[in-house]
């Protein structure tokens, strides 16, 4: 028997080298370039809801008493946990999107809930929509680009310290401490 040598040819790629690198700097999305991609993801994201709502009526018609039973008690376990943790995200979700803050939890309350359901991993889907649809009607419970909540006395700062009505000053604070 004849052992037959085979040979491999490679090919080498052309790699850049120190002399032929490109210095094109990175330019950010136009507005019309970053919402033509907002409204191509949330087409995508609709349409992967639509596969997944298909999809869980096919394993619901192919299953069997036992796996019914636990479905039923995981939707049931579901229902009772799902208020409550769309609830908090929702609130979260209003407080990134600049939400005044003593107006969250009315907002929360105006989004539509039915659209809104909880994947495999826990995330919120349909939340960032109803987010931006909740602030188009309602723009007047957002703050405006630059403008902030300031503090009022007696409420907590964002690093956790209560305002006082008037500030004191650094030698009033230690005279303080010291009985002084």
């Amino acid at each position: 028997m004849a052992e037959e040598t085979t040979t491999k040819t490679t090919t080498e790629e052309t790699k850049p080298g120190p002399g032929t690198e490109t210095t094109e700097e990175w330019k950010p999305p136009t507005k019309a370039e970053w919402e033509a991609r907002e409204a191509e993801l949330s087409r995508v994201n609709a349409e992967s809801a639509g596969r997944r709502v298909k999809l869980k009526e096919l394993e619901q018609k192919n299953e069997t008493d036992a796996e019914k039973a636990k479905r039923e008690a995981l939707e049931a376990a579901t229902a009772l946990y799902k208020p409550t943790a769309i609830k908090a995200s929702a609130k979260s979700a209003l407080l990134e999107a600049d939400a005044k803050t003593d107006r969250v939890a009315a907002l929360a309350g105006l989004l539509d809930v039915t659209k809104l359901d909880i994947d495999d991993k826990g995330q919120i889907t349909g939340l960032d929509a109803e987010v931006k649809r909740v602030k188009a009607e309602y723009p007047e419970f957002f703050k405006a680009e630059g403008e902030g909540e300031k503090p009022r006395p007696g409420k907590l700062t964002p690093g956790g310290k209560t305002t006082a009505a008037t500030e004191k000053t650094a030698g009033e604070i230690i005279a303080a401490r010291y009985g002084g």
